[in-house]
């Protein structure tokens, strides 16, 4: 079932398979305007698998304009004269061009990620959590020490079907906070910033979502202000401290190490173009980090494709599969894909089986990052570790 894991031209079918948004991104952050058709290929990138069914595809096709009149329509509970949390300092946050003031701490949150519910959980208010889309992951993908406080939180099938919720779908949730990526915006039934400010709702946006180059930097800012409004600066500030020794450790284990050639394998595309990651972007800092070296770091761009001759040219000696775990066994399926490439059969990583496996949690910003460059480099540099 190659399917699962080949980018498919038609975009009507990315109920089926799990369309990557790396392609799309860049584009997107020149622009910031896209079309509905490709907010829709892109958003899917993020969120990969689901349950979604007829009635669910009916749903998300209505306009964004129609959904937000009938959630108008909707009681919404008042919440003017709440007064100030006792013992909670009011915060102003900027973020997404947004300046957003909290008085109290969020209680009803929903996590479009486990990367944002994994930091909200790390902070210790994994109870203000009452949903979650797990996107192209399982919930079993979220750090152990974390699994046990964010396995009983409802994974609502109305805001995992396998494509972008509505906003009657999240705002049928009732939620005072959405820790969220940028992407969802290009697609109009999600809503709009407005939409859910006018139903009482604060969003924050991951910072690696719409910045044009993320970096390391981008998920510290995510961890200090989802600290600042959930009332654990402190807290924040030893998850930050905590990832910064980690990283540091790593990369004087390996400083003095020959660097060991990577490709990150993302899919295949339908015209027989593969995703991998380039030389911008977040996985290029924790590649640098772990003593890789990515054999597409001069393409100027997170993600790209690039064609079968290009891998045989660069040659990797280890290749990253980024696995969609909502996707049974879809790390095997790609690794099985490459090695039924005869042309790709002398490829050093492919010859001597030097495949790693990371999860999209890992991959994207959020607090695993660490856990990536941890996983890569004690698999090139085994000597080391």
């Amino acid at each position: 079932m190659l399917k699962s894991l080949i980018l498919t031209g038609d975009r009507t079918s990315f109920l089926r398979v799990p369309i990557n948004i790396h392609i799309y991104k860049e584009e997107i952050m020149k622009k910031r305007i896209v079309t509905l058709v490709l907010g829709m290929s892109m958003v899917m990138g993020a969120i990969g698998c689901g349950n979604a069914d007829a009635s669910g595809n009916e749903t998300a096709s209505g306009n964004a304009e129609s959904t937000s009149a009938s959630i108008e329509e909707e009681e919404v509970p008042e919440t003017a004269d709440v007064p100030e949390e006792k013992g909670y300092e009011a915060v102003t946050i900027d973020n997404y061009d947004l300046t957003t003031e909290y008085d109290k701490k969020p209680e009803n949150v929903v996590c479009l990620s486990l990367n944002s519910a994994e930091i909200i959980a790390a902070l210790g208010e994994a109870d203000s959590i009452v949903a979650i889309q797990t996107g192209n992951n399982n919930i079993e993908d979220v750090l152990p020490e974390l699994y046990e406080e964010l396995k009983d939180v409802e994974i609502p099938d109305t805001i995992n079907t396998g494509m972008p919720p509505t906003l009657e779908a999240m705002l049928d949730i009732k939620p005072d906070f959405v820790a969220m990526n940028g992407y969802y915006f290009f697609v109009p039934f999600f809503g709009t910033v407005e939409d859910y400010q006018n139903n009482d709702v604060k969003l924050y946006v991951t910072e690696g979502s719409y910045v044009d180059n993320c970096t390391i930097e981008n998920t510290y800012n995510d961890i200090k202000n989802l600290g600042s409004i959930f009332g654990q600066s402190e807290k924040a500030e030893e998850l930050i401290s905590d990832m910064k020794d980690r990283f540091a450790s790593v990369e004087e284990t390996v400083k003095d190490a020959e660097k060991v050639s990577v490709m990150a394998f993302d899919s295949i595309s339908e015209d027989g173009l593969y995703t991998v990651a380039g030389g911008s972007g977040l996985e290029q800092q924790l590649f640098d980090m772990a003593g890789a070296d990515n054999i597409f770091s001069d393409v100027e761009s997170d993600f790209s494709t690039v064609s079968i001759e290009e891998i045989v040219a660069r040659n990797p000696e280890y290749i990253i599969i980024h696995a969609y775990t909502c996707n049974e066994d879809d790390a095997q399926l790609k690794i099985e894909a490459l090695k039924a490439q005869a042309e790709l059969a002398d490829v050093d990583a492919i010859k001597n089986d030097n495949f790693i496996i990371v999860n999209m949690v890992q991959v994207t910003p959020g607090l695993q990052n660490v856990d990536f460059v941890e996983t890569v480099a004690m698999a090139i540099h085994k000597d080391l570790f």
